[in-house]
């Protein structure tokens, strides 16, 4: 995270003036995370979560265009790397890629200590839906491919991590009917 850090501060890529705050040229804010989670917890209702998460895979994506164009020659495994950097300097947890298979367009990744699920509260079904989004987004770019994920275990559950798998369409399906280990 640190490494990453330097380096958009380093080339500009972070820029901080009165009222305004730019990370790789994308325009950001903070939100208390009580106002985020009682937003979606209103769209969840709506039965809305796929909204959170197709919202999430757009933006995801677009993260990744920016990185590759502002910084060439980023592999897919440094992208992968800076993913997780940037959620963790995000404030969202402490994600890792535990398992990628870019000849497949897999991959399965942990979240340790979510913001979200842990303030989140009992929910009945995962609860990662922005995190998810940006996994599949990120991953689209990088593999060239629609990818999208499931998250396999939550702490909103009463499950110790939070767990996603991605992988093209056909696979995730697969996994969330079956609940397959990957």
């Amino acid at each position: 995270m640190f490494e990453l850090m330097a380096r958009l501060l380093l080339n500009k890529q972070i820029k901080l003036e009165e009222g305004r705050m730019e990370v790789l040229g994308i325009r950001d804010s903070f939100t208390p995370l009580d106002t985020y989670i009682q937003i979606q917890k209103e769209i969840i209702n709506l039965k809305g979560e796929d909204f959170i998460y197709q919202s999430a895979k757009k933006a995801g994506f677009n993260w990744f265009q920016k990185m590759a164009k502002n910084f060439s020659g980023l592999t897919q495994e440094k992208a992968s790397n800076w993913g997780v950097d940037l959620i963790a300097l995000s404030g969202w947890g402490i994600a890792k890629a535990e398992k990628l298979d870019f000849k497949n367009n897999t991959g399965k990744y942990i979240l340790e200590n979510s913001i979200i699920a842990r303030n989140y509260g009992v929910a009945n079904k995962p609860v990662d839906h922005l995190f998810r989004g940006l996994l599949a987004g990120g991953m689209s770019f990088a593999t060239k491919v629609d990818i999208d994920c499931i998250e396999l275990t939550c702490v909103a559950l009463g499950d110790s991590r939070c767990e996603f798998f991605v992988g093209p369409k056909d696979m995730v399906e697969k996994y969330s009917l079956k609940k397959l280990k990957f």
